[in-house]
């Protein structure tokens, strides 16, 4: 069985933009599922369809073999979400921000389980030291962990995730892959603009532009049907010769910020720059998740 199911849905908002545009996803059970597309592709508009929150102007959704469209209460009893923006609760401690989440449910537990559910979920998330603060005092990686554990502690079959580490430091975001990776959840959809993460998490993913489905696959599926557009940022040791720069490249201060075709390009640049001038910070990204989307375009207009 699909844990979602989403077929042909279009949505048409009253100005007439078309946000999505005949779009089918399916997650399977004991998968994670990636949207990835540009700012503005549609993922957001997705969602709140897929949460109940707009109806589709056409196509049909289902989560759990269950049609959600005509039976909006059955998200509330399968999906948790966590939003791409992080929510404030000034005057609520965390502990007490999910002893909320639980009793809005309407779980019915002893408040010793209420405890021992609350502690085991702050303890995964890294925010047991943080139990006690009020949401005045939460750093921004705090409030994004916080939105997490919100999701984590319902228990829900399937987990929607927005945008989960955007805006927080790489150690909390790694801490984050883990617990999204090892929640065992019966399946995950994760809207996403952050290819590393796609990678790093997903067993399949669709890439959304212009509110269409351009292509699907594997991540490794997505990079390799394009070259791989690939960034370095480095700190050489000493002046690099200008014959080994690639044309694309700029200089900010000590830092070079270099733009090549192919990940190969960027490593046998790299190469050559260890060997005549050395490096004492370098960085590498690929693929460019721009660069990626801006070849897939073109690539498809052909």
């Amino acid at each position: 069985m699909n844990v979602i199911e989403i077929d042909n849905l279009t949505k048409v908002y009253p100005d007439g933009t078309k946000a999505n545009d005949g779009i089918s996803i399916r997650v399977r059970k004991n998968e994670i599922v990636g949207i990835i597309g540009p700012n503005g592709a549609g993922k957001t508009t997705l969602i709140r369809q897929l949460l109940g929150l707009l109806k589709p102007t056409e196509g049909s959704i289902r989560v759990m073999g269950r049609d959600i469209v005509n039976n909006p209460d059955i998200v509330k009893r399968t999906l948790a979400y966590v939003p791409q923006y992080p929510l404030s609760f000034p005057s609520l401690r965390v502990e007490e921000v999910l002893e909320y989440v639980l009793r809005m449910r309407g779980e019915s537990i002893s408040p010793a389980e209420m405890g021992k559910r609350i502690s085991g979920v702050l303890e995964l998330l890294g925010l047991s030291g943080a139990a006690k603060f009020f949401g005045y005092q939460l750093s921004g990686g705090m409030k994004k962990s916080l939105l997490l554990a919100m999701a984590i502690i319902q228990e829900l079959p399937v987990l929607v995730l927005d945008e989960p580490t955007s805006m927080v430091d790489i150690v909390t975001k790694h801490r984050l892959w883990d617990v999204i990776r090892n929640s065992n959840r019966e399946g995950i959809l994760l809207a996403s603009h952050d290819m590393n993460e796609v990678k790093a998490l997903c067993d399949r993913v669709y890439l959304l532009v212009y509110g269409k489905i351009v292509t699907s696959g594997t991540p490794a599926d997505i990079v390799s049907m394009v070259k791989m557009p690939t960034e370095v940022r480095l700190i050489p040791g000493r002046e690099i010769p200008q014959s080994i720069l690639p044309k694309e490249h700029k200089k900010r201060g000590d830092l070079y910020e270099l733009a090549f075709d192919t990940l190969e390009d960027a490593l046998r640049t790299v190469d050559a720059i260890l060997k005549s001038a050395g490096v004492s910070y370098l960085e590498i990204e690929s693929p460019s998740f721009e660069n990626l989307v801006i070849n897939l375009i073109g690539r498809d207009g052909e």
